[in-house]
């Protein structure tokens, strides 16, 4: 029986390896399959956070002009010229309160030098605007200094959370008062709660004022100082008292990804969450909580699979050796087995040819991972339109998502192309003039615009110059005018059988002119007289303020120039850009300018 002792402890050593072996493995693809999933985790919170950032900055974009235009309105230029005047401040109130009927803000309201208010939308209402004061209220204190404001905060009337816009008003170079715009973002959170987002966002101060988690409003992303809090609660900001408690507390960093415990509802036990951040313009984060448990979830099934696979594959090759043992014991002991021994030793090649087989398998599996992810960057551009088709798909919006289909197939070719001009031309700048090429104007704003031309099947036709034209001016700003007119002129061909977008770029009596021709429906006689005029527009509601031509013509008017337009109805209308031309060499001249 002694003999039995070492190959008893051989097989209960090897099996202990085996078994280490396979916890080993089976942790190992439980990390790597985790690692794996926070990644897909990120990629997924990107393309959601792309989608909502667009969807904020929209909603922000459609009142952004509001406050300056709205100072330049006679009744409110009126009302500041006798502020005492009862006629003045009726008038001034009523046109505040039509505007807002159109516009759809929150509120709109006008403060004199000293932060009164001297007219406003809500003035026929309990909680009116009219004879308070807001000149506690940071954005009225920036725009007094800087020109423009903003800041999000509980109105001190009314209660309710909103973004304040100003802008300062001047007359004769002196300020006399400033305009306010109130945007109400609730719809927002709204939005976020309904598509099951876990989403917020906080202030420069790490305040989170917006949430789909109402529990998560006015508490600290992080924890601060409670000095600091003492401070914010002194501002009156949120109309109520900060909880110091903060709503998430990171553990770590796994693949690039933020984890931390993020506070459950109603103050339950907080669950683990991965978070991504974006930056805003205004100096906000925009915050995306995706659930980890799914992740954890997700990998612990991978490994166990894994270990599985491992442990049965282990066992086979246990079997097939005691097998070879018991064959070669009975061969020793018997010749007539011989023949026994070759038909296994003949199933023993072939599972190995197989083993060999599965090898290359996994090996073509590795190779297609690589191809996969050199194509990730050329379909990256696709992303955000599949996100935003499945949110409309969640809400059964099955038009709209077709309409996504059917442009995803064009999004990649152009996207590229386009994003380092886009860059270029969504940055704010700061409206200062150089020597610009006027043909390089045109083809950048045709360029935006290609997607649309494709789409409503037009044709477009160029008309340049045999030598380069140039005129002094802003090329960011002189490019939003001609992007304005060539969508104006898409649209008007909209359901036109004939669509031709005709652009020409001459030079008349020392002056440059970009002629922008449509085939579309025209305009009627009686609109022309108020073309310009803000907020007047044709378009059905929700499809703009009417503002793109009254800008227009104010940044060409800064430039000492005018558009012209002539239409016919039925036939098409031509809107004529003249600014002033450069004579003799551009290199020149803005050398000249610059000293």
């Amino acid at each position: 029986m002694q003999p039995s002792h070492p190959a008893s402890l051989r097989r209960a050593l090897i099996g202990a390896v085996l078994l280490a072996a396979v916890a080993a493995v089976g942790w190992l693809t439980y990390v790597l399959a985790l690692d794996a999933g926070f990644v897909r985790m990120q990629r997924e919170a990107n393309d959601r956070l792309t989608l909502i950032a667009s969807t904020f900055d929209a909603t922000v974009a459609r009142f952004r002009y509001l406050p300056a235009v709205l100072s330049l309105a006679d009744p409110i230029r009126a009302l500041y010229r006798d502020p005492q005047d009862a006629a003045a401040i009726a008038a001034a109130n009523r046109y505040l309160q039509s505007l807002n009927q159109k516009a759809g803000a929150a509120e709109l309201y006008v403060l004199d030098g000293n932060g009164l208010a001297l007219a406003a939308s809500n003035f026929d209402q309990d909680s009116s605007f009219v004879g308070q004061n807001y000149a506690f209220r940071p954005y009225f204190q920036d725009a007094l200094r800087g020109g423009e404001g903003h800041y999000y905060a509980v109105g001190a009337t009314t209660g309710q959370p909103g973004y304040f816009l100003s802008h300062r008003i001047e007359e004769a170079g002196k300020t006399i008062g400033v305009a306010v715009v109130k945007i109400d973002l609730s719809p927002l959170e709204a939005d976020w709660a309904r598509a099951g987002d876990l989403v917020a966002m906080k202030d420069e101060n790490g305040v989170i004022f917006l949430a789909s988690r109402a529990e998560w409003k006015y508490r600290p992303l992080s924890p601060i100082p409670a000095s600091r809090i003492a401070e914010l609660n002194a501002a009156r900001q949120f109309g109520q008292a900060i909880d110091g408690t903060p709503v998430f507390v990171a553990d770590g960093n796994r693949s690039g990804v933020q984890v931390g415990r993020a506070r459950g509802r109603d103050d339950v036990e907080p669950g683990e969450y991965a978070l991504q951040i974006r930056p805003l313009d205004q100096g906000w984060m925009l915050l995306l909580f995706s659930d980890a448990a799914d992740a954890r979830r997700h990998a612990a099934t991978v490994a166990t699979a894994g270990a599985l696979a491992l442990l049965a594959a282990l066992l086979v090759a246990v079997v097939a050796d005691q097998r070879r043992q018991v064959i070669r014991a009975k061969l020793e002991a018997h010749d007539v087995l011989e023949q026994r021994v070759a038909e296994r030793t003949e199933e023993l090649r072939k599972t190995h040819e197989s083993l060999v087989q599965s090898a290359k398998l996994a090996s073509l599996g590795q190779a297609l991972a690589g191809v996969a992810h050199e194509i990730t960057q050329p379909l990256a551009a696709l992303i955000t339109t599949i996100a935003s088709s499945r949110v409309l798909l969640r809400r059964n919006d099955v038009e709209r998502t077709a309409g996504n289909l059917d442009t995803m197939s064009s999004i990649a070719d152009r996207m590229m192309a386009l994003i380092a001009h886009l860059r270029m031309f969504a940055r704010k700048e700061t409206g200062a003039r150089s020597v610009v090429a006027l043909g390089a104007v045109i083809d950048n704003a045709i360029r935006l615009l290609q997607y649309k031309i494709d789409n409503e099947r037009i044709e477009i036709v160029r008309v340049m110059p045999a030598e380069p034209l140039h005129s002094f001016a802003n090329p960011v700003r002189l490019e939003q005018v001609v992007v304005n007119l060539l969508s104006n002129a898409i649209g008007a061909m909209r359901g036109c059988e004939r669509r031709v977008l005709k652009v020409t770029l001459g030079r008349r009596d020392g002056r440059a002119e970009i002629e922008i021709a449509d085939t579309g429906v025209g305009i009627a006689p009686e609109h022309l007289k108020s073309l310009f005029d803000p907020f007047f527009t044709t378009k059905e509601i929700g499809e703009g303020l009417g503002l793109g031509l009254s800008i227009s013509y104010g940044i060409i008017r800064e430039l000492g120039g005018e558009i012209l337009v002539d239409s016919v109805p039925g036939v098409g209308s031509t809107f004529t850009v003249v600014i002033p031309a450069i004579d003799g060499s551009p290199a020149a001249t803005q050398a000249e300018l610059q000293a």
